[in-house]
């Protein structure tokens, strides 16, 4: 985007695309919140600061309190600054619970929210007791069976209402999400859950992996899991899992 004034060119605003990791721990989450500290509070102090105005970023979603991310995109229009000059001054700046990965520029249209054609999570689970990852993953002192996690997962692919799956008081007009993949992973001391899909409810991929555990500890069947898949009612009550074991992981785009 060019700003001219008559024939004179003023400054050439870019359009940049920014790809961030950070440790949600100590965080309430990337959106802005009054009173709170966030990610996304972070990053636009910091890049305020050294544009010396206000600059609004638009991240690709909001994340929960303690959701960690490796892959949030998030995009901000700014003039005077090369990718690689920026990346630096913001990692110098930024505190130790965020790092910028990397910056491009991208078209004058690109949104890092409406732009993208889909996300892929992850959900940690250890067995061991590990300080080191106390606020990483959920640790659970007993295997569910990871039989039954798989078997469940197959019910989650493809386009449903998921209601059954989100906080009702956030649910958007259409609740239908499109998912690709969902399935499980097992390591001697670690499952993941890989879940890709090109749109998420708010609280639904940890919703579906505390539904899925109950189902693995017995507390209901596949079939009626399945069943609040099939009907985006909640028939069934549920533990949703605990924020700190979520992954976002990638933001796809065109």
């Amino acid at each position: 985007m060019t700003i001219r004034f008559g024939g004179t060119i003023l400054c050439s605003v870019q359009n940049l695309k920014m790809t961030i990791a950070f440790d949600g721990t100590d965080f309430c989450g990337w959106q802005v919140q009054s009173g709170e500290r966030t990610v996304q509070g972070e990053v636009q102090r910091v890049l305020s600061t050294i544009s010396d105005k206000l600059v609004k970023v638009t991240g690709s979603s909001r994340t929960d309190s303690g959701v960690h991310a490796i892959g949030m995109v998030a995009n901000a229009y700014l003039n005077d600054f090369t990718p690689d000059d920026l990346k630096y001054r913001l990692n110098s700046m930024l505190p130790g619970d965020i790092a910028i990965r990397k910056i491009e520029r991208v078209a004058e249209d690109f949104h890092a929210r409406y732009s993208a054609s889909g996300k892929r999570y992850e959900y940690r689970i250890i067995f061991d007791k590990n300080p080191h990852r106390r606020n990483y993953a959920l640790l659970l002192y007993k295997k569910p069976k990871i039989e039954i996690l798989q078997r469940a997962a197959r019910f989650i692919k493809g386009e449903h209402d998921f209601t059954a799956f989100a906080r009702l008081k956030e649910l958007p007009d259409t609740p239908n999400c499109r998912i690709t993949r969902a399935e499980w992973f097992e390591s001697e001391r670690e499952f993941k859950f890989a879940i890709e899909g090109n749109r998420f409810l708010y609280t639904m991929v940890r919703s579906l992996v505390g539904a899925m555990l109950d189902c693995a500890r017995g507390r209901f069947g596949i079939g009626q899991f399945s069943e609040m898949i099939e009907s985006g009612a909640r028939l069934h009550d549920y533990r949703v899992a605990p924020a700190h074991g979520l992954w976002l992981i990638e933001v796809f785009y065109p």
